[in-house]
């Protein structure tokens, strides 16, 4: 009736609530981003914590973890960039709230930037790709008939993901383009190429210690 928007925070996990209220947006209810000011336990614990939440807290309603955090402010964060990009995706949240500042985010390199400016947060639909909870997390999320992807790694050394594009189904027929963003040289640096593939393909993506990465698929504009 008042045209507000609301987005719980020091509160207790949503119960379904959102399906009663739609304008309810988001819920904290779980340690999230700010603790890394404070906690360097948190700031060790975080790569593997983030890959467990997305099967357990964020199963149960929206969750604003406050992600996308490059900066270090208060104790420095072990994930890399490319895990923090990917929380955009592998988190559900109906207000996304970067938390980071304006200038971090203005500094981004081109590719991330512009994934940031379009990543949606009403999904149309929701897929298990790959993980387990305290390794890893991959999660594909459709908006129309565009696919997000975003996969992240809580472990401390290098690893894999394989991301088998059999979910795209009947939203996308034919050879798809996919941009992949992931992790760079070092874990402040990203890495970004674009390929055609067909949903029968599986993508295997190199992920640094506590690394991550994202994927936007959507068909491809290529003859």
């Amino acid at each position: 009736d008042f045209k507000l928007l609301v987005n719980f925070h020091g509160c207790t996990l949503p119960r379904g609530w959102s399906r009663t209220y739609p304008n309810l947006m988001s819920h904290e209810a779980v340690r999230g981003a700010e603790s890394y000011k404070f906690s360097k336990a948190f700031a060790a614990a975080a790569p593997s914590h983030n890959t467990i939440i997305p099967f357990t807290r964020n199963t149960v309603g929206p969750m604003d973890y406050t992600p996308i955090t490059f900066s270090d402010n208060g104790v420095p964060h072990r994930t890399t960039n490319g895990h923090e990009l990917a929380l955009s995706v592998v988190f559900e949240s109906g207000l996304l709230h970067f938390a980071d500042s304006v200038k971090a985010y203005l500094e981004l390199p081109q590719g991330p930037k512009a994934f940031l400016k379009e990543v949606p947060v009403v999904w149309d639909e929701t897929r298990y790709v790959a993980g387990f909870p305290g390794k890893q997390a991959v999660i594909a999320r459709r908006k129309g008939k565009v696919w997000y992807v975003g996969g992240i790694s809580g472990l401390n050394e290098p690893s894999t993901a394989k991301v088998a594009l059999g979910f795209l189904g009947t939203a996308i027929k034919g050879k798809v383009d996919v941009t992949l963003i992931g992790d760079g040289d070092s874990d402040r640096t990203f890495a970004a190429r674009t390929e055609t593939h067909s949903a029968a393909d599986t993508i295997d993506v190199a992920l640094r210690a506590r690394g991550g990465f994202v994927m936007r698929i959507a068909a491809t504009t290529k003859n």
